[in-house]
């Protein structure tokens, strides 16, 4: 049975390199109504779906997410619903505010907790599902009209994330094993949304202890080739044991 009051909506971003951006998606609607009438209390939430705005029409869109079934916790629920609406079975979600403003939602009170992620889909395999109409990438200074209350969700899991890796090497993960101290402050910047100090960020990055030098240097490129690091994974988690004060 399906919870009419309760939801998860995750907010999955993607940093390819130059931007962030935030993955969107529009059900099928004849094909969600299939699956959800066979649902023991489908005529109680008929009317949520029937008036959902990105399934009435093709400019709306929304947040990976969906009600919450009774029978399945909400951790648990975030990363069914992203593994089967996506195919990411790899992703780390972390939820990071509930949302219960009277109204968000027409005819009941529905509160969305939110989850999000932060991921390179160059590293992942992006699968729709059969439910899926349409899933695409926006930029995150770009979005299209998004249903119910799903703009303000994204903002404030944009919030937390940046609040998030300026005290955490939760990025790391989007470079390649072997980056330039310029691919790792761009990521920074995207993510943060402001220019960094090339000269303190290189040097505050450097004493913290967690990357190696690789010893090697970029090739074939345009310009003066650049040292190559690697973050030192284990070398953090003997400097987290000793208090490391990680902070951009």
């Amino acid at each position: 049975m399906l919870l009419k009051n309760i939801s998860v909506d995750c907010v999955i971003f993607g940093f390819d390199g130059e931007k962030l951006n935030v993955l969107l998606w529009q059900a099928d609607p004849k094909l969600l109504t299939q699956v959800l009438q066979e649902k023991e209390n489908y005529q109680e939430i008929r009317i949520l779906y029937d008036t959902h705005p990105s399934l009435s029409n093709d400019q709306t869109w929304g947040l990976i997410g969906a009600h919450a079934p009774e029978e399945v916790g909400l951790d648990e629920f975030a990363h069914d619903i992203t593994i089967s609406s996506t195919g990411l079975t790899d992703v780390y979600l972390k939820q990071f505010h509930t949302f219960g403003t009277a109204f968000r939602v027409p005819y009941f009170r529905v509160i969305t907790v939110g989850y999000y992620a932060l991921i390179n889909p160059e590293y992942h395999d992006l699968r729709q599902s059969a439910l899926t109409k349409k899933m695409q990438w926006f930029n995150i200074n770009e979005l299209p009209a998004l249903c119910f209350d799903h703009k303000l969700i994204i903002a404030e899991a944009l919030n937390h994330l940046r609040e998030s890796v300026q005290y955490h090497p939760v990025g790391f993960h989007l470079l390649p094993e072997k980056f330039t101290l310029t691919e790792l402050q761009t990521m920074y910047e995207v993510i943060l949304g402001q220019k960094l100090d090339i000269r303190n960020f290189r040097k505050k990055i450097l004493n913290m202890d967690l990357l190696k030098d690789s010893g090697e240097k970029q090739a074939n490129v345009p310009h003066r080739a650049a040292r190559l690091y690697s973050f030192d994974q284990r070398n953090y988690e003997r400097l987290i044991k000793e208090g490391l004060n990680f902070r951009i």
